[in-house]
């Protein structure tokens, strides 16, 4: 039988019932409307691209998964006002491009029979994300879904215990290792990710695999099979190896390939994205991160004059009492701890640059004002933006989108290291790992700032090259001395998760699924700004989509009924709650 896929447009009233379920048609050569037969390279390209574009993995879940944490203070996720039509249209995106395509591979290349390089990316994709599907919604469409097998389609997909989907991922990563190591004169094209290294792809597979024994290391005992993972080393421990999609800059009316966030935040004529948390860019700051000029783009240097009432409408915390950050350019506690605590003077010209650095506490209800031109921005890092060498509107394409989408990176799994170090007790040394991390991420932002350079011309002592060459050594020791520090003075194992996982909402930019788990499952960092206005408890996970929950016939009354805030997804034993 033979398998093909058809390019199509999914409404909105079909969407609804038909998410999660076969999208394909088969056996369908007459079919008038100009139908394609698939290609696996064009599929391996689509699945990837669409998985991390536009209301794809790295677009809504990811900021909002952000704004869970603190690192983002977006208006009303940070302060859980979330609702089942919150996430609809990512639902339907996921569903219906990159899992179809994903499946789309696999149902290929098993038929073909002689394709197992293809086949094991297909299963490791496959179980990569439905992994993030899994953990940040639960029971799901699994089983039912994308069946292209099935001698019927499937209209209304049943939804799977999560429990039981993580079991059949872990074999769909183990024999999609297998599969990658055969030999095969077939050669991988279409892969934007590692260009066919089947190698890579292996070791992205091991340290897939590490990531779903960490994330259910509280509900079954892992140690064993970490231990093994972990001392056989065929992981993602080189940054050459991360498991990392970049965006190609290139916009056109079929396909805008620019990091979502850019698309958002630059395209307009006044910066569009979301607000920074003034807690993440206070502690970078705070603790000199060489990081926050590739992080965060000041767009002015201006103090609001709180005298006029259009300034004073514009200033952060002006309709609320009770915020720790503020306008911080006017809080003294805030002068005082980055300043003068530290026996540095506040004159002019940091005023001016103090102005610059202008987010949100965590669940400001001050509303959104035309303020999209004072805001702190995303830098270059890591959506392609601009880098911080003075005040620019970040707006009007400026810089490329060319940015990136870090899915599991050398430090990820560094980090998945340190935390089963200290939790499971397999051996290594969590503080040389720790260094490895700081150093490695702050070379590699720096390298990414320098290759895509979206600054605008800027004058030779404030270009990259010259922040690299004259500042960025001297700063990293600094700054790696100084958490090393904390790391040694924490009394307990526990205590020194914390200060590795308050490096990784750090190092974890970009990726907010990774500090999204690792926060449910440890808790930790526990230092995170509490909402000021908060609607609901913490999510424990994502509302389901209500299109599903109206068309789709096998939704039970135990799916309809489940509470974000109340109702954890299997592995999270925590159930983290505010006071």
């Amino acid at each position: 039988m033979k398998i093909k896929y058809i390019s199509f447009i999914l409404t909105v009233a079909l969407a609804g019932w038909i998410s999660g379920c076969e999208l394909t048609d088969l056996d369908i050569n007459e079919d008038p409307n100009n139908p394609r037969e698939a290609s696996l390279d064009l599929l391996l390209a689509n699945a990837i691209s669409t998985a991390s574009g536009v209301n794809g993995f790295a677009d809504n879940i990811n900021s909002n998964l952000h704004s869970f944490v603190g690192i983002l203070a977006e208006q009303g996720t940070d302060g859980f006002a979330l609702t089942n039509q919150t996430y609809n249209v990512d639902w339907q995106q996921l569903y219906s491009e990159p899992l179809k395509d994903v499946q789309g591979i696999i149902d290929i290349a098993t038929e073909q029979g002689n394709n197992p390089y293809y086949l094991g990316i297909g299963q490791l994709l496959k179980a990569y994300y439905f992994s993030l599907m899994v953990d940040v919604w639960g029971d799901i469409p699994y089983s039912e879904a994308l069946r292209a097998d099935a001698e019927e389609i499937i209209k209304y997909p049943a939804y799977d215990d999560d429990a039981a989907i993580y079991q059949d991922l872990f074999r769909l990563v183990d024999e999609g290792i297998a599969n990658l190591s055969q030999n095969s004169v077939v050669t991988v094209e279409g892969d934007p990710i590692y260009n066919g290294d089947i190698d890579k792809w292996i070791k992205m597979g091991k340290s897939l695999k590490l990531r779903l024994l960490l994330n259910t290391r509280r509900v079954q005992d892992n140690t064993a099979a970490i231990t093994e993972l972990i001392s056989e080393g065929d992981l993602i421990l080189e940054g050459g190896d991360d498991f990392t999609f970049q965006y190609s800059g290139i916009n056109n009316p079929e396909n805008d390939n620019r990091h979502p966030w850019y698309i958002d935040g630059y395209t307009t004529s006044e910066y569009g994205f979301t607000y920074l948390g003034n807690q993440f860019m206070v502690e970078m700051l705070d603790f000199e991160d060489p990081r926050r000029p590739f992080y965060v783009k000041r767009q002015t240097s201006s103090i609001l004059d709180q005298n006029n009432s259009s300034d004073r409408q514009n200033t952060p915390c002006s309709q609320i009492t009770g915020c720790i950050y503020g306008y911080l350019v006017l809080n003294n506690n805030m002068i005082d701890r980055l300043y003068t605590s530290k026996g540095k003077d506040f004159d002019g010209a940091q005023e001016s640059f103090l102005a610059g650095i202008f987010g949100r506490d965590r669940s400001d209800p001050s509303g959104i004002p035309l303020d999209g031109s004072l805001r702190s921005a995303l830098g270059v890092y890591p959506v392609a933006g601009l880098f911080d060498d003075g005040p620019e509107g970040a707006n009007n394409n400026k810089a490329t989108g060319a940015g990136l989408f870090p899915m599991i990176t050398s430090e990820i799994v560094k980090f998945y290291m340190i935390e089963s170090m200290l939790t499971l007790g397999v051996p290594g040394n969590p503080r040389t790992l720790l260094e490895e991390i700081m150093r490695d991420h702050i070379a590699k932002v720096a390298a990414f700032g320098e290759e895509i350079d979206g600054s605008a011309v800027p004058s030779p002592e404030d270009s990259i090259d010259s922040y690299i060459n004259l500042t960025l050594d001297s700063a990293t020791d600094a700054y790696v001395e100084r958490f090393l520090t904390r790391f040694d003075n924490a009394p307990t194992n526990e205590a020194k998760l914390n200060v590795a996982l308050k490096q990784a909402w750090f190092t974890n930019f970009g990726n907010g699924f990774e500090i999204y788990n690792a926060f449910r499952r440890t808790g930790y960092p526990n230092d995170l700004q509490e909402p000021l206005n908060r609607q609901r408890q913490f999510a424990l996970r994502l509302p389901y989509a209500q299109d599903d929950l109206n068309f789709n016939q096998s939704v039970t009354d135990a799916v309809e009924n489940t509470a974000f805030d109340r109702d954890p997804v299997f592995w999270d034993v925590l159930k983290y709650q505010f006071n």
